[in-house]
């Protein structure tokens, strides 16, 4: 299947989109245990409606995308929400040129056809375009996340350990920390 070009999320034309966003992200959760935010379970007034949480935190998302500060890049699949990511900005004089990689999330049912890949390499160029050439990133240890990174050029700076709460288990786990400086590639 061929995939329709990354797109950047845009405040109110996308803001439809605001409960696929959640929807995706507690199935990351649900399904990977993912470290993203949220514990299980969630909460749905009904099937269409995301849990209350994860929905506040996106159109939280989107309100920093109107002003600036966090550009969302989304990758659609035949009208549908497959994944995401987005970049952070820095508000700091001595690190301008900082970004945040955060929440790169693709669906369980979109995976294994390159939108990681796609989205991240649509966030790289958008980040140096707007002269942000130094982006951090953090995952999970032993996470599928982990391997994509260093595959995608970052480079592994290091390991928190017991950083957060498992969505799993409720155990402590480790967070491993990425970096990638744009200005060498």
């Amino acid at each position: 299947m061929a995939l329709s070009p990354v797109i950047i999320f845009e405040p109110g034309k996308h803001d439809y989109l605001i409960p696929a966003f959640a929807f995706i992200h507690e199935d990351c959760v649900e399904t990977d245990y993912t470290l993203a935010t949220f514990h299980p379970p969630f909460h749905h007034k009904d099937p269409c409606t995301p849990d209350e949480r994860v929905l506040k935190y996106w159109q939280n998302n989107a309100a920093k995308a109107a002003d600036e500060e966090k550009v969302i890049f989304m990758q659609m699949v035949g009208g549908e929400l497959a994944g995401y990511v987005a970049l952070g900005s820095q508000a700091c004089e001595t690190g301008p040129f900082r970004g945040s990689v955060e929440k790169l999330l693709v669906s369980p049912r979109y995976r294994r056809m390159g939108i990681a890949k796609r989205l991240m390499a649509k966030l790289e160029e958008v980040a140096l375009s707007r002269g942000t050439t130094l982006l951090s990133l953090d995952t999970e240890a032993g996470s599928p996340a982990e391997g994509i990174y260093p595959r995608l050029g970052y480079t592994r700076l290091g390991a928190i350990p017991r950083y957060g709460v498992s969505p799993k288990d409720g155990r402590l786990v480790d967070e491993v920390f990425f970096y990638k400086d744009l200005r060498s590639i």
